[in-house]
C-alpha cells in the first residue's frame, strides 16, 4: 500500500457557498475525509485507533486556494506525511482536477497524537508511524502561525456554539471555525457599507485565497464565543484579515488569517476595492 494516499471526490451542490464556489470550510472537510480513509487503507482505521486509546488532534492548518472548485467538478485529494517528531507530525496535501491534473489547492497541517484517557499528548507506536514515513517527501513552504498584536478597534461579534457545530468528540468541528471566521469578515464588510446583497447587485464576490488557522483549545456546546476581527493589510484588490475567537473569560480558542480578494462574480477576475473597503 502506497504511503501517499489519494481519494476522488465530486463537488455536490450542498458544498457551494453563495458565490457558487466550494466553500472554504468544505475543503477542510475533504481533508478530514481523506485522512480517515488514508488510515483505513493502511489498516489504522478508527476502530483500531480506538482500541489502542489514541486520537489525532489538529493544531494548525494552512491551505492555499489557487482556483475555485464548482458544482460537479471531479477532483483528487492527495495526502502524505512529511515528518513526525515525538508527539507531533506534519502532513501535506494537494487537490487536482481529475481530468486535467490542474492544481486547485495545496496545504500543510500539523497534528498531535493524544491519549484518550489522559487527554494529553503521547507518542504513537513506532510501527504505526512506519506506515506513513517517506524517505524524501514533497514539502510545501510553511510558516507557523504568527503572533498578532491586539487591535485598538476590532469588530466584535458573539456566537453561541450549537449542537450541529460539534464533531464526534463533542468539540466544535475544525471546519466550522472557518465558517465562524468568514461570517465575522462578512459582518465587517457590511459595517463598511458592503453587505452580501450589495456585492451581488454589483456582480462582485469576496473570495478566500488562503486560510491559515490555529486551534488553541476546543469549544463545546453552549459556550458563547467572542469573535474579534480586523484587517492586517489591504491591497488594491483584497487583503489579509485576522480573526480571533475566545471564551467569556478571555481564554483563546482559535485564531485565523484569511487572505481574500474581490472578484467579478461571473469571470472570477480581480476587481479594485471600492473606497469604503480601503
Amino acid at each position: 500500500m502506497s504511503k501517499i494516499f489519494s481519494r476522488t471526490f465530486r463537488v455536490r451542490w450542498s458544498e457551494l457557498d453563495a458565490s457558487g464556489n466550494v466553500s472554504s470550510a468544505s475543503y477542510l472537510r475533504y481533508l478530514v475525509e481523506t485522512a480517515y480513509d488514508w488510515g483505513e487503507a493502511l489498516g489504522l482505521g478508527v476502530k483500531l485507533v480506538d482500541e489502542i486509546g489514541l486520537f489525532w488532534l489538529i493544531r494548525e492548518t494552512e491551505i492555499c486556494l489557487l482556483r475555485p472548485l464548482r458544482h460537479n467538478d471531479a477532483f483528487d485529494f492527495t495526502i502524505w506525511m512529511v515528518n513526525w517528531q515525538r508527539v507531533r507530525g506534519t502532513r501535506c496535501f494537494e487537490i487536482t482536477l481529475r481530468d486535467s491534473g490542474e492544481i486547485i489547492a495545496q496545504g500543510t497541517q500539523h497534528i498531535v497524537c493524544m491519549d484518550v484517557k489522559t487527554q494529553r499528548p503521547t507518542s504513537p507506536p513506532e510501527d504505526m508511524l512506519a506506515n506513513f514515513r517517506l524517505d524524501e517527501p514533497r514539502v510545501f513552504a510553511f510558516e507557523r502561525f504568527p503572533k498578532i498584536p491586539a487591535a485598538e478597534n476590532p469588530v466584535i461579534s458573539q456566537r453561541q456554539v450549537e449542537w450541529r457545530d460539534l464533531d464526534t468528540l463533542e468539540h466544535v468541528n475544525n471546519a466550522i471555525y472557518v465558517t465562524y471566521a468568514e461570517e465575522a469578515a462578512t459582518r465587517d464588510l457590511a459595517t463598511c457599507g458592503w453587505p452580501p446583497v450589495k456585492l451581488a447587485q454589483a456582480n462582485l464576490a469576496v473570495i478566500t485565497r488562503r486560510v491559515h488557522i490555529q486551534y488553541l483549545s476546543p469549544a463545546v456546546w453552549g459556550e458563547t464565543l467572542t469573535i474579534a476581527t480586523h484587517p492586517l493589510t489591504v491591497s488594491d484588490t483584497g487583503g489579509l484579515r485576522y480573526i480571533g475567537m475566545s471564551r467569556a473569560d478571555g481564554s483563546p480558542v482559535c485564531e485565523c488569517i484569511l487572505d481574500w480578494e474581490l472578484v467579478d462574480r461571473a469571470t472570477g477576475e480581480a476587481r479594485p476595492l471600492p473606497a469604503e473597503l480601503r
